[in-house]
């Protein structure tokens, strides 16, 4: 801990935003940095949005109906289980 109550390697802000605005994302980053003590870092993630999945496997996941919507995040169908909820009827 430091005199200002950061502790090195916290995340102070996480924003989250469509492809075509990082870039605008990033300066807004870089000047509200000026704002905070100390050496601040602007990290771009290889994840979509706050799931757990890059971007190219969220994409094929989709494709392929794998993925749930869950509120903020998406849920991973995996391959076990029944075989109704995989193909996509209702069984019963």
């Amino acid at each position: 801990s430091r005199a200002d109550g950061k502790i090195p390697g916290q995340v102070l802000l996480s924003i989250r935003t469509k492809e075509e605005k990082v870039t605008a994302a990033i300066e807004a980053l870089r000047r509200a940095k000026f704002k905070f003590a100390g050496r601040q870092k602007i990290f771009v993630s290889k994840m979509m949005g706050f799931t757990k999945f890059t971007k190219d496997d969220y994409e094929k996941y989709k494709a392929r109906g794998r993925l749930i919507h869950d509120g903020i995040t998406m849920n991973w169908l995996s391959s076990r289980g029944p075989l109704h909820r995989l193909i996509g009827r209702g069984g019963g």
